[in-house]
């Protein structure tokens, strides 16, 4: 495919108009819509949608841009090579994942990485988990963590790593001392959650639902440092949260996990997620294998 018609796409793709994709190209208007449909017509595809707002890409218009994307950051790795710069040192690592894994974790794993490769620069990318994917799949990250609970086209799963959903509590709370906890046990407790829609409020709202329990929460938000903050002050506060996200500061606060026997909070996972079919730069790949046994030793450490 030359390279012309594809680079066209791609702004169109991205900007969403023609007329915006011209500004972007310094091209008429009339030059991108050729383009385009000169694409379209030598594919025998139709890759937009054209409505009075702007274009949409259709389903073998994602499927090219998935190519396009790669294309591009497949070509960026080639020239970083040509004009001789390091392997290890020629890319920063952007990483797109929820505030949860961007709350303690990731901090945390980004530096001790650092330790390894001291050279290595990060972008840390706090966005809900669609979006994580989302910035995975347009090339503008290249590491998604994410809670998804369905797969998303153009992306594939790097590393999948379990991630119940535990109860979080002071240890002076009545609760503290159980081995473990089932929704039934929350039902008369007051209770920080996150909003509805997200994954931990999602299945929650589900094993309560299947119980026949209603819960009316003390506290919502969409922020985990709210939450855990609230605990923290709150003695008789109870928060669900994955424990990856706060066991390295459980122990400083005087606070404790207590796992959930519920078969829809024990079966989380965490996806580590790259856009299907690139060439990872190698620093990413360390990166990656790091991250790995990062959630290794965390699992480890639940156990």
């Amino acid at each position: 495919m030359q390279d012309l018609p594809l680079r066209y796409f791609h702004s169109v793709a991205q900007t969403g108009s023609l007329s915006a994709a011209a500004e972007e190209l310094h091209v008429a208007v009339s030059a991108v819509s050729r383009q385009i449909s000169n694409l379209e017509e030598s594919l025998g595809l139709q890759l937009f949608e054209r409505r009075p707002r702007g274009m949409k890409l259709t389903e073998p218009g994602e499927l090219l841009l998935t190519y396009a994307n790669r294309n591009a950051l497949d070509m960026k790795n080639v020239l970083a090579e040509m004009h001789g710069l390091s392997a290890v040192q020629q890319h920063k690592i952007t990483i797109a994942c929820p505030e949860g894994m961007a709350w303690d974790f990731l901090p945390r794993v980004t530096s001790e990485f650092r330790t390894i490769h001291p050279g290595a620069s990060y972008d840390l990318q706090v966005v809900d988990a669609a979006r994580a994917s989302q910035l995975v799949k347009d090339g503008l990250a290249d590491i998604a963590l994410t809670y998804n609970l369905t797969p998303s086209q153009g992306v594939e799963v790097a590393l999948s790593h379990e991630a119940p959903i535990s109860a979080l509590m002071s240890a002076q709370h009545p609760l503290a001392t159980r081995s473990v906890l089932s929704v039934e046990d929350l039902r008369d407790t007051r209770l920080a959650l996150p909003y509805a829609g997200s994954t931990i409020r999602y299945l929650f709202d589900i094993a309560c639902h299947l119980k026949g329990i209603k819960v009316v929460p003390t506290y919502t938000s969409q922020s985990l440092g709210v939450i855990y903050t609230v605990v923290c002050h709150s003695q008789d506060i109870i928060a669900l949260c994955g424990a990856i996200t706060v066991r390295g500061v459980t122990a400083r606060d005087n606070l404790v996990l207590v796992p959930m026997s519920d078969q829809q909070l024990s079966q989380r996972s965490l996806q580590v997620q790259i856009m299907a079919g690139r060439k990872l730069p190698m620093l990413v790949r360390h990166f990656l294998t790091f991250l790995e046994n990062q959630l290794l030793l965390s699992h480890h450490q639940k156990l």
